[in-house]
């Protein structure tokens, strides 16, 4: 009986992250999907790589919100050995949607300075 309520109490500490790690993915997927719109004249292939990682993104943060932690451990422990190139190019994506978000948000605070 100790190990299970040894879990529950880890779920009840992780809850409150959990939920704001979602509520993140779910602005990160945002963020990518902007930068992807941004890229679709250009690149429109690339584009609709960047669009179809930010879904992912976007499933991952619903799954965050809806999952205990030993399910989503789970699942990404699973998804790591079955598609390693999926985790690859989202954490691709979500490097570029970083930078494009810093560069941004580092340009406005350099207008706002002045």
């Amino acid at each position: 009986m100790q190990a299970a309520d040894a879990i529950d109490k880890a779920e009840n500490i992780a809850e409150r992250p959990r939920q704001l790690g979602a509520d993140q993915a779910e602005q990160m997927a945002k963020a990518v999907h902007k930068a992807a719109s941004e890229l679709e004249e250009q690149m429109p292939k690339a584009a609709e790589f960047v669009h179809a990682a930010a879904s992912r993104l976007e499933q991952g943060a619903e799954t965050l919100r809806n999952q205990g932690l030993g399910d989503l451990v789970t699942k990404y422990t699973d998804l790591g050995r079955k598609e390693p190139l999926v985790l690859f190019g989202a954490a691709v994506a979500a490097g570029f949607a970083a930078s494009r978000f810093l560069k941004s948000s580092a340009s406005k605070s350099h207008e706002a300075s002045q």
